[in-house]
């Protein structure tokens, strides 16, 4: 297959750029995704996370701006102010090494919306990344133009939606110009979405990277079956037991996250807590902090920690289910990004296991592991001591009242017996099954020629 990095389509200096910040091979993703964009066809793309999908759709869009014409012509929406910053980053890190003379601009709430339209007067920004809520408010306010936008890219779309901003975005999509092409990227493509997205895409390249799990390969996905035991306690046995470069613990409410990173710091730790209760710039600090080093352990809500890339998570525990059964994915997607390897450990009752089949059921591979001696070493899955249950209660009184005396009497050949006396059973109880259904049918064919008559 050829390398679509080197395809004479893109820009040399974009193909000089790619060398210069160390992209050599493209993932599945960007091999799938760059041809279609370039061909100016909508896409609904579903990705991992940390699959590569944010430089699928950069390259594509830098390739067709026209830097001598100073209006708006692609706009990149993502559902907070850091995943803006962060994709802003990454945008100004491909455009300066290609040497691109172009402008993009960071359109984010939370900060100073006056600077931002001094900023949009005087650099005539090309490229737009922003936020649903602080793009909408531009776009209602004509402060953005969107006449000559040619590329509209939603990313995190399924956040987007669990933010409640599709109806931002909705606002967005009726104003763009006819010829501009859509493209969606999800980690889960849930029925509100992909209903919202049909209404703007009437036939788009749908393209789901296929991977043996929903999970990245590079993650060991295991869980925790804690049975009566303390869950704080196992919490910090499981945290103490190696030595992780940053470990990511999530709670469910800003509540239990409080009462966590307390429990965590009596304990020794140097714990950073991370939900939607912490200011602004509380949580700006907090940020700068773990990406210098000074946190080894953080925990977090769902909605406040997918707001966030943290790089270098080695480490991810559910320290419960979240309620939105999806969320496991995106916060299992934090670690093993990149093809560097992680490790997720979700901690359950045995109560709980129904939503463990629901999870396995979406694609969610688990491995089974208890603790011994201070590590985590696998265990009997689950399932198989419920088939074997299963398999007991579904013999009838007969035979199980044959095994038990076979078993009594331990005769030379009884388990040939029992195993003769089951197939038997079964047999039986088959070609009664058979003359029942015969029977039916016969009566049926018999009740239809005594209606024709």
């Amino acid at each position: 297959m050829n390398n679509i990095f080197e395809n004479e389509q893109i820009n040399p200096a974009i193909r000089q750029g790619l060398k210069k910040i160390n992209f050599v091979r493209p993932t599945e993703v960007q091999e799938k995704v760059i041809p279609v964009l370039m061909a100016r066809k909508n896409a609904v793309v579903q990705a991992v996370t940390g699959s590569g999908k944010t430089h699928a759709f950069l390259i594509p869009v830098m390739n067709e701006i026209d830097e001598n014409l100073q209006f708006p012509q692609a706009i990149l929406t993502t559902p907070s102010r850091e995943l803006a910053q962060q994709l802003y980053q990454v945008a100004r890190q491909l455009r300066d090494a290609s040497n691109l003379n172009l402008s993009i601009a960071l359109l984010a709430g939370g900060t100073d919306r006056e600077r931002q339209i001094e900023s949009i007067s005087r650099h005539k920004p090309q490229i737009i990344i922003a936020t649903p809520g602080r793009l909408h408010d531009f776009v209602e306010k004509k402060i953005l133009p969107l006449d000559y936008v040619k590329n509209f890219v939603i990313d995190e779309a399924d956040m987007t939606l669990d933010m409640g901003f599709l109806s931002e975005i909705d606002f967005i999509a009726q104003r763009l110009p006819q010829n501009c092409v859509l493209t969606a990227f999800s980690a889960t493509i849930p029925v509100k979405l992909a209903n919202f997205l049909r209404k703007y895409m009437a036939k788009p390249e749908t393209i789901i990277i296929d991977n043996p799990t929903v999970i990245s390969p590079t993650v060991k996905n295991d869980l925790l079956d804690i049975g009566s035991k303390s869950r704080k306690k196992i919490l910090y046995q499981l945290l103490t037991m190696g030595q992780p470069y940053l470990a990511l613990i999530f709670a469910n409410t800003k509540q239990t996250v409080d009462e966590l990173a307390d429990f965590l710091i009596n304990q020794g730790l140097k714990v950073a807590k991370i939900h939607g209760g912490i200011t602004e710039r509380e949580r700006k600090r907090t940020m700068r902090e773990v990406e210098a080093g000074q946190y080894q352990y953080v925990v977090a809500t769902d909605l406040a920690a997918r707001g966030i890339d943290i790089e270098g998570v080695s480490l991810v525990i559910n320290y419960e289910i979240p309620r939105e059964l999806e969320f496991v994915i995106h916060r299992i997607g934090r670690t093993g990004r990149n093809g560097m390897s992680g490790h997720a450990i979700t901690l359950i009752r045995e109560e709980e296991m129904n939503q463990i089949l629901k999870l396995e059921k979406m694609g969610i591979h688990f491995d089974f592991v208890e603790i011994k001696d201070s590590s985590l070493v696998p265990r009997t899955h689950y399932h198989n001591r419920k088939l074997r249950q299963s398999t007991s209660q579904g013999l009838d009184n007969k035979v199980r009242g044959m095994v038990k005396k076979a078993q009594k009497k331990r005769k030379p050949g009884y388990k040939k017996k029992i195993k003769r006396a089951i197939k038997q059973d079964r047999a039986q109880k088959n070609r009664i099954e058979q003359r029942s259904k015969i029977r039916k049918a016969k009566r049926q064919r018999k009740n239809r020629r005594d209606s024709q008559d």
